[in-house]
Order: structure tokens, then C-alpha cells, then sequence
């Protein structure tokens, strides 16, 4: 997808825009750069405009044909699926085209790799569990169509969930559909090496994609990979009622590298980072129809956020929680970078709340704000330059120091 800047600006739109930044500048301290932290304030925070060259944000990869492994288990009914799983040994199984049920999830212990004999035409009316206490690692699931309308057919809420042993496992060229009535689509308590690749995932109660274990000191030995995700109409029936605990089309809670993802139609946020969130990288993502495009929780460091594509149906772009007191007054964004992207958002485009620390927003493009491009409430050596603000709106400024557009 490719954004061009908007044509030049009017001379009387110019001049109170100038004006504005004057104001801005000078509210904070910063136009009067007579102490060497003044100057350094300065060069830390450019509020001149300057023109941003146009952001380019690769779609996501449709579920692909792919070359079916040879000397497979084959299978054509519920009853001869749940017989391959149970075996106690680890192969690769192959379904026929037709539709697969069963009381509860199909569980795979023992690191099976399931495929679709052809793509998409073996639909699973049931979930899958991946993983166990103890079993062998590489699970796989390829070119499935998950169809499931009843939650007790799915294991602690989501269609596939990966844990415990499952390690390395693999999502692939698979379609997970809730039909409003399961809270989640993929749910990885197991990050370790864990890949997706080509998933799409609708309609949900909570998440579509939601990898995290669920553990604040938690340190990935090797990082997830998602790749070319396309997520959407994830919410509560009331849109905003889960406060933030959910509601989200993709939530990362560890180290991986995610790519190519499009969220659309999300209660609370398109993309959610917290929990042990570090050193990890999202780029070429597109955001729109949610509250929020990045929700930056506790905790994220260290993460760096890439070609970012959010709006035009977005109220805010990026918001960092604020060090919050019921996190021992930590913030929630550490040393993490918005780099190269494109905020077509109604409020702001990316709010740094109080107590966010050393988070670097940079080369980025601002359009439709009617608050400010950024906000940066008590922060603490925080660093945006080389933006383009000249498509926010005549009553937004491109950066306020004030507390607004953020919890």
C-alpha cells in the first residue's frame, strides 16, 4: 500500500501553523535555549515539519497451496483423526476433504503435523490442542479451515492453543473463524520458536492471534515469528467493555519478529504489546476501524515499530500507558522506536503518557489530528524528530506537553 503526502499548504494555513509551533515551543521551554538542557530538550525534540518521503506497508500473503508430504497417515473421518492423534507417535497426517467434528478439541500430544490435503478443504467444526505436559516438540497444523460456533468445542477459549511441550510448533496457510461466539482464535502459551505464517482470523470475542505466556519476567529463549497475519472483528458485544483486557486482533506478550499484518475491526486495539515484550519488531502493519491502533503496555522494551500504516478510522495511532502505581510505578514503554510510518488518526497520533521513558518517534507523517500529532505527558528523555506534521488539523499542534488523548 503506498500514502503520498498531501499537495502545499496555503500561505494563511502556513503562517498559523508556524504560529502554533511558536506557541508550542515556547510553552515548554524550549524556544529559549539558554542552558545547555534547554538546548539539548531542543535537539531532542524537533516540532519543526519536515517532509516525509511516502510510506510503503507490504500486505499480508493469502493462505497458499503448498506440496503435501509423502508417505502420510491418511484420514477422512472425525473418528480416524482422533485414532492418529492418540497413537503415541509422531507423524504426519494427512485429511481428506470433508468437515471434522468432535465433542471437544482434537489433541495433539505427540508433535503431529497435520495437513489439509488440499488447501483449505478439510474444515475442523472443533479446535486443537497443541502441546501437553510432557511430548515431543514441531507440532504442526497446515491449510485447515477451523469453522467452530461452539466455545466448549475449544480449549481455555481459543480454536488452536499451543503449550507446554509444543515448542517450535507451527501454524500454517490456515483460516480460524469464531462466528462471534469463541473468544479466541490462536492462543500460544508456548512461544519458543513458535511460527505462524499466512493465518487469517475473524470474528472473536477477545483475540484473533494472541501469543504471551502470561509471565512478566518471562525471557524467550528463541523469539516467536508471525508473518502475514490478516485479523479483524475481534470485540465484545459491547465494543470496549473488556477495558482493555482484551478486545484485541493481535496481542504480544514476548520476544518475536512480526510482519505483514492487517487488524481491522478491533474492540479495544489493533496491536497489543505488554507482559515481556522484549526486543522484539513489528513492522508492515495496517491498522484501522479500532480505538487503537498499538497499545503500548506494561511491559515493552526495547521493540521497534516499523512502517505502521493506522486509520483513517482510528482515534489514537500509538498510546504508551502511563507508570501506572499498580505497576510499582514502571512505565510501560521503554526505549522502544516508531519509526517510517503513516498516522491518519482523529485525536492523536501517538501519545506518550506519564513516566514513558527514552521511546523515539521518528520519520513519521501525521495527517487528520485535532489534538496534536504527538503527546508526550511527563515523560522522561523521550526523542521525536524528522516528523511530518503538515496534514493535522488547523486546531491540533504538532507536539503538547499536556495530559489528553491518552487514558
Amino acid at each position: 500500500m503506498v500514502v503520498n503526502r498531501n499537495g502545499a499548504t496555503s500561505l494563511p494555513i502556513m503562517l498559523a501553523r508556524a504560529f502554533v509551533v511558536l506557541v508550542v515551543t515556547t510553552q515548554t521551554g524550549c524556544a529559549s535555549a539558554s542552558s545547555s538542557g534547554d538546548r539539548a530538550k531542543t535537539a531532542a525534540h524537533q516540532i519543526t515539519s519536515v517532509e516525509v518521503p511516502r510510506v510503503r506497508v507490504q500486505r499480508p500473503i493469502a493462505p497458499t497451496v503448498y506440496r503435501v508430504p509423502q508417505h502420510a497417515l491418511k484420514v477422512a473421518s472425525s473418528r480416524q483423526l482422533t485414532s492418529a492423534l492418540a497413537d503415541h507417535r509422531t507423524e504426519t497426517i494427512v485429511l481428506a476433504p470433508g468437515t471434522y467434528d468432535n465433542d471437544g478439541p482434537f489433541s495433539n500430544r505427540d508433535g503431529d503435523r497435520v495437513y489439509a490435503a488440499r488447501l483449505g478443504t478439510a474444515v475442523l467444526r472443533a479446535g486443537m490442542v497443541l502441546g501437553a505436559n510432557a511430548g515431543p516438540p514441531r507440532a504442526v497444523v497446515r491449510g485447515v479451515r477451523f469453522d467452530v460456533s461452539d466455545s466448549t468445542k475449544t480449549f481455555d477459549g481459543a480454536i488452536v492453543h499451543v503449550w507446554g511441550s509444543a515448542t517450535h510448533a507451527a501454524v500454517l496457510d490456515t483460516w480460524l473463524d469464531g462466528n462471534g461466539v469463541v473468544d479466541a482464535g490462536l492462543v500460544v502459551r508456548q512461544p519458543i520458536g513458535f511460527v505462524a505464517q499466512r493465518v487469517v482470523a475473524t470474528s472473536f470475542r477477545s483475540y484473533g492471534v494472541l501469543v504471551d505466556p502470561n509471565q512478566d519476567r518471562y525471557r524467550a529463549r528463541e523469539p516467536y515469528v508471525l508473518t502475514d497475519l490478516a485479523l479483524s472483528r475481534v470485540a465484545r458485544p459491547v465494543p470496549g467493555s473488556s477495558e482493555g483486557t482484551a478486545e484485541a486482533c493481535l496481542w504480544l506478550g514476548s520476544r518475536g519478529i512480526v510482519s505483514r499484518v492487517s487488524a481491522r475491526w478491533c474492540g479495544v486495539s489493533g496491536i497489543w504489546t505488554g507482559t515481556a515484550n522484549a526486543g522484539s519488531r513489528v513492522e508492515d502493519a495496517a491498522v484501522d476501524r479500532t480505538a487503537v491502533g498499538i497499545y503500548i503496555e506494561h511491559f515493552t522494551t526495547g521493540t521497534t515499530f516499523r512502517r505502521l500504516l493506522v486509520g483513517p478510522h482510528v482515534g489514537r495511532g500509538v498510546n504508551a500507558e502511563w507508570a501506572n502505581s499498580a505497576h510499582a510505578g514502571r512505565p510501560a514503554s521503554v526505549d522502544n522506536v516508531i519509526e517510517d510510518c503513516y498516522f491518519h488518526t482523529t485525536v492523536v497520533g501517538v501519545y506518550l503518557d506519564e513516566g514513558t521513558t527514552r521511546t523515539s518517534v521518528r520519520r513519521c507523517k501525521f495527517v487528520g489530528q485535532t489534538w496534536a500529532a504527538i503527546g508526550d505527558f511527563k515523560g522522561v528523555e523521550n526523542r521525536y524528530y524528522d516528523n511530518d506534521f503538515s496534514g493535522i488539523a488547523q486546531s491540533a499542534v504538532p507536539v503538547s506537553y499536556a495530559h489528553g488523548g491518552g487514558r
